[in-house]
């Protein structure tokens, strides 16, 4: 009997050690049994699939500047074959409907077609394009080649108005409408674009006179194109000189003339001389007078 008694209690042992071993890890309370259990992945725990943005395409064609390109034409009054300097502006679309406005500019004495760009005009014209301010206009630069020529006789003004217009017209997208053409010019040119805006108020709705020289006729004449001006065809008119510019004696009074006339217009009396110093000082104002014919609305 004492032999069967320990037998008995060694099967108790091993079968209370397997229990053990087959229960699973949990933990007990008065109330409940809670087993740990493995966390669901949260948000934070999953890395995001990153998806790189699609580029939005540059239209063809498109860059972020204008083009600057000089260009020739066979003037027939001049007997000449004429070099245009002519800017075109950032995204220029030659179906673009309606045209672009233009602003056909002068150069001084002495200095030729590439003046205006030279100054920084090209540049100072993409600025207020691609900003917004102004919406994308034109620029022709006609080379007056014999610049010493007298004025009395000389068909230069008849070139611009029955050449360079229809010309630039047929090899560019500009809007042929009054209100999108301004002329002006700097120096001699400031004296030519005056006389032929002045007298041609049917093709041209603006005038820039900057730095006015002397030039034949004086204020009588330019009083005797105002007053011929119709009511229904007054030209916006800006008009700039230095306070020690050479020339002064001669700007003064047609701006006088102006004021007599009634014509309304602007007039700037800055600081400087009738020199590259004071163009290149005041470029940017100009640049932006002829923008804001056309600005948005």
């Amino acid at each position: 009997m004492p032999k069967t008694h320990s037998f008995s209690k060694f099967r108790l042992a091993v079968l209370a050690l397997a229990i053990l071993i087959l229960l699973p890890a949990c933990s007990a309370t008065a109330s409940q049994t809670t087993c740990p259990t493995r966390a669901a992945p949260t948000a934070e725990t999953v890395a995001p699939t990153t998806v790189p943005p699609t580029p939005t395409p540059e239209p063809a064609g498109c860059s972020t500047h204008g083009e600057v390109g000089r260009h020739q034409m066979q003037s027939a009054l001049l007997n000449l074959q004429m070099n245009v300097n002519v800017y075109l502006p950032p995204c220029y679309d030659a179906a673009l409907a309606g045209g672009y406005p233009a602003a056909y500019l002068l150069h001084g004495q002495t200095f030729d077609d590439l003046m205006w760009t030279n100054l920084g005009a090209a540049e100072l014209a993409d600025k207020l394009i691609l900003s917004g301010e102004a919406q994308p206009f034109i620029m022709i630069m006609p080379n007056e080649e014999f610049f010493s020529r007298a004025v009395r006789g000389n068909l230069f003004p008849d070139a611009i108005t029955s050449e360079v217009i229809p010309w630039a017209e047929t090899e560019f997208n500009i809007c042929t409408a009054r209100e999108c053409r301004a002329i002006g010019g700097i120096s001699r040119g400031a004296a030519w674009a005056m006389r032929i805006g002045l007298t041609n108020p049917q093709l041209f709705s603006a005038i820039g006179i900057h730095s006015l020289p002397s030039f034949l006729g004086g204020e009588g004449q330019v009083a005797e194109w105002v007053q011929a001006l119709p009511k229904d065809l007054l030209p916006r008119v800006t008009m700039d000189s230095g306070r020690f510019d050479t020339e002064i004696k001669s700007a003064i009074p047609v701006e006088a003339v102006f004021n007599q006339q009634g014509l309304p217009h602007e007039w700037h009396l800055n600081e400087g001389r009738h020199d590259e110093d004071y163009w290149q000082a005041h470029i940017a104002e100009y640049i932006r007078w002829y923008a804001g014919l056309w600005a948005k609305k």
